[in-house]
């Protein structure tokens, strides 16, 4: 296990223990006299507070930790143990970029130093490491939940949305499986995962599930995020848009337009795109959302109704 893990670790949950209204604080220290048991037991969704944090210092950089004890906490019986070890071993799996401040000069700051830290090859992709990132785009208590004042610090809805659109393609009967889901939000994220991934075979179920989003509700971020969903479908989308359109109200419309117009001619310059402006009238950050992320919608999700 590298030390780098460790590290990048207690940095992302830095203050991420959980707390109630009148919390426990931990005053206990580690070390590695724990067992690694021991320490990942501190993981836990509880209502101790800072123990998560004091135990990952030791937990990561623990002698007696491997790749495969990594990976089998990712059938910890805990939510919340699960989503840590699922978000560590994502961050192995890539290569990333770490800043480093340096030492300062004087009263001068001295800026900071940028090192790519390549992917470990000891982790990789696997069946159980989906499952869990697919567990993660439910609605849960991550990143707060307020009434108990608790949360881990990291989104890992939007966290796993970004991980599972490259290779959507490869995990085609687990996410179509998430779209049934009994959870709205991972009902939409799956659909939304596929579509974006541009998974052909799935276009009927991603399409019932995000067209209706397109029209104008009291949800004031959906269209802008479902439309650009949508937007990475291919040629096999044009039936769906042609079937909702009768029934489509005026912003659903212009929307399911601004779809099929870029699938039967595709944009390719910021002046195209400035030109079919006319069918967006969602949004005056970019020019036409089904191909341009303006931002990352994501508040709205929480007013949805079960």
């Amino acid at each position: 296990m590298k030390r780098t893990l460790g590290l990048i670790l207690i940095c992302l949950l830095t203050n991420a223990a959980a707390a109630q209204v009148k919390p426990t604080n931990c005053t206990q220290s580690f070390n590695y006299s724990y067992t690694l048991d021991e320490l990942l037991d501190q993981f836990r969704d509880d209502d101790i507070r800072h123990n998560l944090t004091k135990a990952s210092a030791v937990f990561w950089s623990h002698p007696d930790l491997t790749p495969e004890y990594v990976y089998s906490a990712l059938n910890h019986e805990d939510w919340q143990v699960r989503q840590i070890i699922c978000r560590a071993i994502w961050q192995q799996t890539t290569d990333r970029v770490v800043w480093t401040p340096r030492s300062k000069s004087g009263e001068e700051w001295a800026g900071v130093d940028k090192k790519t830290i390549p992917a470990d090859p000891d982790y990789t992709i696997t069946a159980d490491l989906i499952r869990v990132t697919i567990e993660g785009l439910r609605h849960d208590t991550t990143p707060y939940d307020f009434p108990r004042r608790r949360g881990l610090v990291y989104y890992n809805a939007s966290f796993g949305v970004s991980r599972l659109i490259p290779i959507a393609h490869d995990w085609v009967d687990e996410l179509e499986v998430a779209m049934e889901s009994d959870d709205h939000q991972q009902r939409l994220l799956a659909a939304y995962i596929l579509a974006r991934g541009g998974v052909a075979q799935s276009v009927e179920r991603a399409s019932q599930i995000l067209l209706p989003h397109l029209r104008d509700n009291d949800l004031s971020e959906d269209a802008k995020f479902c439309v650009y969903g949508l937007g990475g479908f291919g040629p096999e989308l044009l039936p769906h848009l042609k079937e909702a359109m009768p029934a489509a109200d005026p912003q659903q419309r212009d929307l399911i337009a601004l779809l099929i117009v870029n699938l039967m001619d595709p944009v390719f310059t910021d002046h195209e795109r400035e030109q079919r402006a006319r069918y967006n009238t969602i949004t005056s950050i970019v020019h036409d959302p089904s191909t341009q992320q303006g931002l990352s919608y994501w508040n709205w999700m929480s007013l949805l109704d079960d």
